[in-house]
């Protein structure tokens, strides 16, 4: 499956009326400025940040203080997230709901093909979706998403007192979803990483 992933690495994804995945603000201020006004547009009234590497807070405050923007930064390293990341981007993500049903909460990260995905699908696990389901709608919502830490989200999910057997036929959909699914991530992150200072 040919991906042009630089079309899709700052397009807003929405997954559920109120997840939306999508990459981050461009480096060039003007431009940035521009995206923010796209997102409002869209609707946009929550930021969760997935970036441990780099804060938009202020500049948000700035430009698009109506937007609620945090902070809720992590690594890119590979391996596992660590479980309280999970639930603190579920924490906030719930109290946007409640604060507002109607709110559009985007996570996002840099490109939003691993960190942002990721959580979206902790997210969508708590909201009550099975593992092959979440997938499913990540990817068909973002197609240069590759989730890349499912499997810790999916750990953390488990924590919840599921069951052995639902753990193992969880983690089995994870998996053949994978397979089934496959995307080549290291293309998809060569693409962006030739744009990414254009």
């Amino acid at each position: 499956m040919n991906i042009d992933a630089t079309e899709w690495w700052r397009r807003l994804c929405e997954v559920t009326p109120n997840l939306v995945l999508s990459g981050d603000l461009h480096w060039h201020n003007e431009r940035a400025i521009s995206q923010l006004t796209e997102w409002s547009e869209f609707g946009i009234t929550h930021i969760i940040d997935c970036r441990g590497e780099h804060s938009d807070k202020e500049f948000v405050a700035t430009h698009a203080p109506d937007i609620v923007y945090h902070d809720h930064g992590t690594h890119d390293a590979g391996g596992h997230q660590d479980g309280e990341w999970y639930e603190e981007g579920w924490f906030l993500f719930v109290q946007a709901v409640l604060e507002n049903p109607e709110a559009k909460v985007l996570v996002h990260c840099h490109m939003g093909i691993n960190r942002a995905p990721s959580l979206g699908f902790f997210l969508l696990l708590r909201m009550g979706y099975g593992p092959w389901s979440a997938l499913d709608m990540i990817r068909k919502a973002r197609p240069i998403a590759a989730c890349y830490y499912a499997e810790s989200a999916w750990d953390t999910y488990c924590l919840h007192d599921t069951a052995h057997e639902a753990r193992e036929v969880g983690q089995l959909q994870i998996d053949t979803f994978f397979i089934e699914h496959g995307i080549d991530l290291h293309d998809v992150i060569h693409q962006i990483r030739e744009v990414e200072h254009a």
